[in-house]
């Protein structure tokens, strides 16, 4: 196992207690990770946070994480110190640092694949966990071949979990190659500081880089970012369908995968026929005709989404929010255009090197299954944006809150919840061989699952089809 008792065998009369009159003390570090002596000589490495228990009537401190019921995580950069003050805390119980833990499948004959990151607010990304990523992570990190285009608001390329990632950065509001937030956008204040972290934070939940001890982890953390600004405040007159057309263009010239946009209109209008046809010309054209799979939120006005909106167009995958217990968030738009719920991504990055606990909405979604997208796009480059929606949407799985119709769907949680360990099953079936070792020639954490030897998900698309929200 990864990790073990530095006496030998332990008699376990009680449960492991962190005890602040007597705090462990680090004796080392193990995969970038310190490792502490807890009671008993056990040794476990410590991740950057720690869990407790709040009792009936107390409230648990700013910036902690919900984990279900009593059971809360606060992001910690020193979690044993965090933890002797959180254990002195009223109402506060069962107070340990988020250590990890020697565990694996009943079965198995070694641990579950030894990922471990360095990212400080890795553990508190609660999507990621809901969503099992490590299990995908145990595959692949995704590919820098595999680009992602992000059109939102302004995007701190310079941003230590971006920068490395960037490639192609525009900015269509201004028509030049500076994405970056201007200061004073989007500032309720009137100040000259920079407020706006949309796109910032979207763009670290698609692609975050993993290992490089910052941030967060993205979805797809090798994956190649195309930051595009288009979202800008000047007179509140909105956005040009001229920069619309600019952003998409970038897009389909850089030959990317997929697109995300949490972003809509304002008010419920049809969308123009130059912008259908742009993002039209996304879905098919780059990749030499494969196209980039076109991820639209939801949006956040708690209404129906009309016939002819801009998330109804059918070369649009539409992504509602959930949250952290798979319920439908109070915001999410529905409708027959809605394809699949996603985690509402509440913890991601910001402008300046910092992290948000409080980011949300459709657009934290959306990136979500960008994200995913983007990860199984490395697995199976040949797979088109057509392949990338079917593979999402048949993967989904039923929400357990919201019956579906005859066809299988509801217009809240479309074809159901994204699933990505039912999307790694989808590439990689169990009866068939895992990914190339390193002793094979091909092995390089893309190679594609439709080989003589393992033919894959896309077998069954014939099938699959038949799931399309549109099916014809």
């Amino acid at each position: 196992m990864m990790f073990a008792m530095a006496l030998g065998h332990v008699a376990l009369a009680a449960p492991l207690r962190f005890d602040p009159s007597a705090p462990p003390a680090r004796v080392g570090t193990e995969a970038g990770r310190p490792v502490y002596r807890f009671a008993a000589g056990v040794e476990l490495p410590v991740r950057p946070g720690v869990v407790f228990t709040v009792t009936e009537g107390a409230t648990p401190p700013d910036g902690a994480l919900h984990l279900g019921g009593p059971s809360w995580l606060l992001p910690a950069a020193d979690p044993i110190a965090t933890a002797m003050t959180l254990a002195a805390t009223p109402g506060l119980t069962h107070v340990f640092p988020d250590v990890l833990l020697p565990q694996a499948p009943a079965g198995a004959d070694d641990d579950t694949g030894g990922i471990q990151f360095d990212d400080p607010t890795y553990g508190g990304q609660w999507y990621l966990q809901a969503l099992e990523m490590e299990r995908l992570y145990a595959v692949s990190l995704g590919s820098p071949e595999t680009r992602v285009a992000v059109i939102d608001s302004g995007i701190d390329i310079a941003h230590a979990d971006l920068a490395s990632a960037v490639l192609e950065p525009y900015d269509a509001w201004a028509d030049d190659e500076d994405p970056s937030p201007d200061p004073g956008e989007y500032c309720n204040d009137g100040s000259d500081a920079i407020c706006d972290g949309h796109g910032t934070a979207v763009s670290g939940i698609v692609a975050a880089r993993a290992n490089n001890g910052a941030g967060i982890v993205g979805l797809c953390p090798t994956c190649t970012l195309v930051p595009i600004k288009l979202l800008g405040e000047r007179d509140g007159s909105g956005t040009a369908l001229s920069a619309d057309i600019r952003a998409f263009e970038h897009a389909i010239a850089m030959d990317v995968s997929v697109i995300n946009n949490s972003w809509g209109f304002t008010t419920s209008i049809p969308v123009p026929e130059a912008l259908a046809n742009v993002i039209h010309r996304a879905a098919t054209e780059p990749r030499g005709g494969l196209g980039a799979l076109v991820v639209f939120a939801a949006g956040n006005d708690d209404r129906v989404i009309a016939d002819g909106e801009m998330q109804d167009l059918e070369d649009v995958l539409c992504v509602s929010a959930t949250d952290t217990y798979g319920y439908p968030t109070n915001y999410t738009n529905t409708g027959a255009a809605v394809d699949l719920a996603a985690p509402s991504a509440t913890v991601t990055i910001a402008p300046g090197d910092s992290i948000t606990l409080t980011f949300g909405g459709t657009s934290a979604a959306a990136p979500v299954a960008s994200g995913l997208a983007a990860w199984a796009s490395a697995q199976d480059p040949s797979l088109s944006a057509a392949d990338l929606m079917d593979l999402l949407v048949s993967t989904a799985v039923p929400s357990p809150y919201i019956p579906d119709d005859e066809d299988g769907r509801n217009d809240t949680y479309g074809w159901g919840l994204l699933s990505a360990v039912d999307v790694l099953e989808a590439l990689y079936p169990t009866e068939d061989p895992l990914p190339p070792t390193e002793e094979d020639p091909a092995a390089c954490g893309c190679a594609s699952p439709g080989t003589a030897s393992s033919p894959g998900w896309l077998a069954l698309v014939p099938f699959l089809l038949l799931a399309r929200r549109r099916a014809c």
